[in-house]
Parts: C-alpha cells; sequence; structure tokens
C-alpha cells in the first residue's frame, strides 16, 4: 500500500521554522488516505477493541551524538541522551508506544556534527543506522545551522526495500534536548517528540494551512489554518466555521514546549496503523496468527 515518499530530510535547503521534515509528496498523501481509510471500517474499530492494531508497539532505539573537536565532554553526553529517551517515553507511554534503548554511542567529528550543513552527512547516517525499518534512529549533532534546518527534521515513512529507508531516522539539533539552551530558553527534549510524529507518518496539525481541505488526514484534529512558532495562542480559533478550537497543545503543531500536551485518539490509531502497515507488518501477521 505504500507509495515511495522521497523522504531525504537533507535536500532541501532554506527552513522557514524550525521543522524542516520535508512536504510530504502527492503519493505519502495518497498513503495517509488509504491509512484513514482503514481507519474507518468497522474491521478496523474492531482490531482496535482487540489485538493487531491497538496492540502496544515496542520501537528499538539507537541513539547517536555526533560533536566536534571543541565540545565538552557534557555535550550530547550518555547521561544527556539517556535524559532525552526519558522524556520521548514519558510522552507517548499513555498511546500504548514504548521504547527500548539499545545503545547510545558519541562521535567526535567535525564535519559531520555539521549534520546536514555537511555534503557527507547523509553517508553518515547510512553507514551508522542501525536496526530493521522498525527501529528508531535518532541522530543529534551540535554545529547544524538553524537557517536552512530549523531544530530538526524526520524522515515520514518510505518504501522500506528503497536507498531511502538506509536514512531513516530524525536529526536535531544539540540544544533541543533536556536542560539544552539557546537564545535564553532551556528546553525540555520535546522537540523529539514532535518530530518522531513525523515517523510514525503524523503531519502537522496545520498542514495545508487552510480550514476547508483535508489538513493532516486526522478527524479529531481541528482545522487549523496558521501557526505561530513557540508561541501559545489560547483559544484561538484560525477556522471559526470549522468545530473546535485551533489544536495548540497538540504535539503536532507549533506552539511548542510549555503548551504541548497531548497526542489525539486519531493520531494514535494512526501511529499504530502506520507502524503495524508499513514500518512492522510481519509483526502485525504474528501477532494475528
Amino acid at each position: 500500500m505504500l507509495i515511495p515518499n522521497l523522504v531525504l530530510a537533507g535536500t532541501l535547503a532554506g527552513s522557514k521554522d524550525w521543522c524542516s521534515t520535508p512536504p510530504p509528496t502527492a503519493e505519502f498523501l495518497s498513503t495517509l488516505a488509504s491509512l484513514k481509510a482503514t481507519e474507518s471500517t468497522p474491521q478496523h474499530l474492531y482490531s482496535r477493541q482487540n489485538t493487531t492494531l491497538n496492540a502496544t508497539i515496542t520501537v528499538p532505539v539507537y541513539m547517536t551524538a555526533v560533536v566536534n573537536t571543541t565540545d565538552s565532554d557534557e555535550t550530547l553526553s550518555e547521561a544527556v541522551l539517556k535524559a532525552q529517551f526519558d522524556v520521548i517515553a514519558d510522552r507517548f507511554a499513555p498511546y500504548d508506544i514504548t521504547f527500548t534503548l539499545e545503545s547510545t554511542s558519541r562521535v567526535v567529528d567535525d564535519d559531520n556534527a555539521q549534520g546536514f550543513d555537511y555534503s557527507g552527512f547523509n553517508g553518515f547516517k547510512a553507514s551508522h543506522r542501525k536496526g530493521d525499518y522498525g527501529a528508531l534512529n535518532l541522530y543529534y549533532v551540535s554545529n547544524m545551522g538553524y537557517e536552512n534546518w530549523g531544530y530538526g527534521s524526520c524522515t515520514l515513512p518510505t518504501d522500506p526495500g528503497s536507498f531511502f529507508a538506509s536514512l531513516d531516522g530524525c536529526t536535531m539539533r544539540s540544544h533541543t534536548v533536556p536542560g539544552g539552551e539557546e537564545d535564553g530558553k532551556i528546553y525540555k527534549g520535546e522537540i523529539t517528540v514532535h518530530e518522531i510524529g513525523h515517523w510514525f507518518s503524523l503531519m502537522h496539525t496545520f498542514d495545508g494551512e487552510d480550514c476547508d481541505g483535508p489538513g493532516d488526514y486526522i478527524d479529531d484534529t481541528p482545522a487549523e489554518s496558521v501557526w505561530q512558532l513557540n508561541v501559545c495562542p489560547v483559544g484561538r480559533d484560525s477556522c471559526p466555521d470549522q468545530p473546535g478550537l485551533d489544536p495548540i497543545n497538540n504535539y503536532m503543531d507549533y506552539a511548542g514546549e510549555g503548551c504541548w500536551t497531548e497526542f489525539t485518539p486519531g493520531q494514535k490509531a494512526r501511529m499504530h496503523n502506520s507502524y503495524w502497515t508499513v514500518r512492522a507488518p510481519q509483526g502485525a501477521a504474528r501477532r494475528r496468527s
């Protein structure tokens, strides 16, 4: 069912905001529509009440820090990576998604510490990626610029047999980890939560930036036509003719840390459906047998 989506995060420069996950292709949006259709069927509702698609997801996680030779030993240390992992585990736990920390590593490399600012970074990702397509690889880099890449990005699911699958994972700037600081702001580690949402096929709640289109292809996220970075505009209603206020508390909005508190039941269903359908179909088949 999955149609390839070119998700090579390092190919699109010129970030206008802090998430540089590339826009979805028409093919990927078609895939989302197909997932949504299955989530609306009585068979899927039944399965969600029983075993297969609503079974607890357990995702192996491999964390790689890349720092330069002038960074201190505390920059992206093992303790920092483990604190980041704890934030991820905590935020996804209410949605029957668990994670196991398989390994952490710290590489000192002035070139690759630049992340996507370095032309060879995708080669680094391909050579360091661990696990199968159901495993999550997280890369934290100390010297990637904001102007082109924002705070981070993540790959949307693609064909597991394609070259692009070797680049699967999320890449974040080092200041986004718990206790990280930039421009006087202390971060909580939730930028990675937002990016992992993309890894599970979630789109921004304001996708399309209009009130009448399909938006994020999730029925229970209210329509939203605008976004603001790191602002918590309580009561905003950019689509007054549609039900609900703007979902500023949603992890897939841009309101940011201090405002984010939730995914919706529909987003939970999408994450589970996408994982078992796209990333770990063999696991879903075993659960049905």
